[in-house]
């Protein structure tokens, strides 16, 4: 099978057992203070070692380097630095060690430090921490746990405001990979896996109150691969099956099983339809990769076949990436079709546009029409990550190179470079794009 660390990426990590898993009430109790060290170099769970204490300016040598724009700031945290950045409300937040940093976004400097209820203490301190930090509503989510080879243990959630303030936690008080789903209707769906493949129902799945941090529900699926919560209903793609729950119950309204010779890859939902991805990369005219079924039942209603087709999203309609780039109705009905290909799932959409990849070009394609507003280049693996401001972010991993378009235009605004391995996503504000890499630095790129 292959391994949980190949497709997680930077999410590696694993359990060796169930002891000192942190319930709800568990771990040390979780402050937001504001931070005196100056540079992140030092332990986020010990003392500052900086020279001057009292003083908090942002520390350069990141290695960033920008072509065409400048870096307003930059931090340098080291390898400390298990997240990607998240943007709320004029702060940008990372998670370094067991703790989640706020950073002034307009200064750079540590607006606030959250000690989360997760420690590497005791019997896991040669453990390395893991996060995963999303925004929603105004409220910054840290799902903080402890990654041992191949497996985690001791996740919590913790919702705070832009201040760094705890609003509620929640401790799962299971092992594995955790993972989220999405947000809707008052809920956040965490689900979970471990390091081998499979679709056996023994992974425990979570609906939490976004209001309140109480357990609404929690099942259980597969290896969480993904998921897409919508429309009353949570998604979670489990390797050959998609476990479709009830968001509001927690009721498990049907499975669907992908045929032997395919995976469920990607999924989407909305007007009563759930959308499945199957991985045919090559296939007959008669073979599906893409089935539709309904939420109520996954009784199948229509399915794509004979295309290729690698990701899927909802907004208002179905659009699809792959061989080609396309945008159909509930029923199937084609809207528009672009040639070119391109991602989907991924990709930033606004009122007027929707932006992908073709050919080495970052394209701006009018979602009434489907028609090319600009093509811009860029690089093979290009792929446009966030829109914000007049800007469009777009990130090669494998060549550690950003890029920033204009959203009007296409004209280039700027192209960064980052030190190290694949980079983290990219996050963005009205001004300026936030960069981090896996050396630890974090900065800011201006529009």
């Amino acid at each position: 099978m292959p391994s949980r660390r190949d497709t997680l990426g930077l999410c590696g990590g694993a359990l060796l057992g169930l002891s000192g898993c942190i319930g709800p009430e568990g771990g040390r109790t979780g402050t937001a203070r504001t931070d005196d060290r100056t540079d992140g170099s030092d332990d986020p769970n010990g003392d500052p070692t900086t020279e001057d204490p009292d003083t908090d300016s942002p520390d350069p040598g990141t290695g960033i380097e920008v072509e065409g724009g400048s870096l307003a700031w930059e931090r340098a945290f080291g390898e400390d630095l298990v997240s990607e950045p998240a943007f709320v409300d004029g702060t940008v937040a990372v998670a370094v060690g067991t703790d989640v940093v706020g950073i002034d976004a307009a200064t750079g400097e540590t607006a606030w430090t959250f000690e989360t209820a997760v420690t590497l203490d005791g019997d896991y301190e040669y453990g390395r921490p893991t996060a995963d930090l999303r925004v929603r509503d105004g409220t910054l989510y840290a799902l903080v746990g402890i990654s041992v080879g191949t497996g985690a243990h001791d996740h919590v959630l913790h919702a705070l405001t832009a201040d760094g303030d705890e609003r509620w936690r929640f401790g799962t008080g299971v092992s594995g990979f955790h993972s989220f789903i999405g947000f809707g209707d008052g809920a956040v769906v965490v689900a979970t896996n471990d390091d081998a493949i499979s679709a056996e129902r023994d992974h425990a799945v979570f609906a939490i109150e976004t209001a309140t941090g109480d357990e609404r529900w929690r099942d259980e699926s597969g290896d969480a691969m993904g998921g897409a919560v919508g429309d009353g209903v949570a998604l979670v793609e489990a390797d050959r099956a998609v476990d479709c729950f009830d968001l509001e119950t927690g009721e498990r309204r049907f499975r669907y099983e992908a045929p032997e010779d395919a995976r469920a890859t990607a999924t989407a939902v909305g007007d009563g339809r759930a959308f499945v991805v199957l991985d045919r990369y090559d296939p007959g005219p008669d073979q599906a990769t893409m089935e539709v079924v309904s939420t109520a039942d996954g009784s199948a209603r229509w399915n794509l076949a004979g295309e290729v087709v690698t990701s899927v999203r909802y907004r208002g309609d179905c659009y699809i990436g792959g061989e080609r780039v396309a945008r159909l109705g509930p029923d199937g009905t084609e809207r528009w079709s672009y040639d070119g290909g391109g991602p989907v799932y991924h990709a930033p959409f606004d009122a007027e546009a929707l932006y992908t990849v073709s050919e080495s070009r970052v394209v701006s394609l009018a979602r009434d029409s489907g028609t090319e507003r600009w093509d811009a280049e860029a690089t093979d693996l290009a792929i446009p990550r966030v829109r914000a401001g007049d800007a469009v972010v777009s990130a090669d991993g494998d060549a550690r190179t950003l890029f920033a378009h204009d959203a009007g235009d296409g004209a280039e605004l700027w192209r960064a470079t980052l030190p190290g391995g694949y980079p983290p996503t990219p996050t963005a504000g009205p001004d300026g794009a936030y960069v981090a890499t896996t050396v630890g630095g974090v900065g800011k790129i201006g529009f």
